[in-house]
């Protein structure tokens, strides 16, 4: 190696002059960048015309408007150290319905959906009375019972013509927004009561969920149904009974029918 290239050159690019960070194009690129960004950020976040100035709500009938409002401006309202935003850019639709859902029981389903730049329009899908469901508790507390077997709507009273829905094993303490009874049950239901207004004309007046599901008609005398079982099977062989196997004006005296067996039903 020679003596130049040993000694001299190193001491050389010793004496070179280094370059300060803020001298160097990169740092001007990232700087520029950071800049763009900001800006970007506060006019989507702040600019006036993204702000939401108005809340469109249909659908609803039972619910008011303005509690479900109320619930919407709490959401889309966001806090930047000392300033506030209603952008529409950090409205988080899911997180909105999700608190909507879980404020209002009587609320089936919601669908948000913005309206740029600077609206929301909710459409409400309230909860539809199926039946009505008694807690064991002392005093019993009533619901209305939607299609899905949840309870959404204390009543303080029963309205006429509403089948009642109680469960023979009912310790838990329930509140609106709970699932009583699964929608397999509820199905079961729905089946029972439309055929017996079919093939005789005669409406459920109770129900008890037990380990069969007893259902009370409007003439006071039971079935017993295996929830276990295929109910359609179950149903054929109380229609066959009922139309020809019991008169009319037999049915003044039964009292019930059990239709949990397989090979036939037996009443009394």
């Amino acid at each position: 190696m020679s003596y130049r290239r040993k000694h001299i050159k190193p001491k050389i690019k010793h004496l070179r002059h280094t370059k300060k960070f803020f001298q160097k194009p990169l740092f001007w690129i990232f700087l520029l960048v950071v800049i763009i960004i900001a800006v970007l950020s506060y006019f989507l976040l702040f600019f006036s015309k993204f702000q939401i100035s108005t809340i469109k709500v249909s659908g609803n009938e039972q619910i008011n408007s303005q509690d479900i409002e109320r619930i919407v401006q709490l959401d889309i309202t966001r806090h930047f150290f000392t300033l506030s935003s209603k952008s529409i850019f950090t409205v988080d639709a899911k997180n909105t319905v999700k608190d909507i859902l879980h404020t209002f029981a009587g609320v089936e389903n919601v669908q948000l959906i913005k309206n740029f730049p600077n609206s929301l329009t909710l459409e409400i899908k309230e909860r539809q009375p199926f039946l009505v469901f008694c807690t064991n508790e002392v005093p019993t507390r009533c619901f209305f019972m939607d299609g899905n077997g949840i309870i959404f709507e204390p009543l303080q009273s029963i309205p006429a013509g509403m089948v009642v829905l109680t469960k023979e094993d009912n310790s838990k303490k329930n509140n609106a927004g709970d699932q009583v009874v699964s929608k397999n049950v509820v199905d079961m239901i729905s089946k029972v009561k439309k055929n017996l207004q079919d093939a005789i004309g005669v409406d459920i007046k109770e129900i008890l969920v037990s380990n069969y599901l007893v259902v009370t008609t409007s003439e006071n005398w039971q079935i017993d149904f295996d929830m276990n079982s295929d109910i359609s099977a179950q149903i054929t062989k109380m229609n066959a009974l009922l139309q020809t196997g019991i008169p009319a004006d037999a049915r003044k005296k039964l009292q019930y029918i059990y239709l949990q067996y397989k090979d036939r039903a037996y009443y009394k």
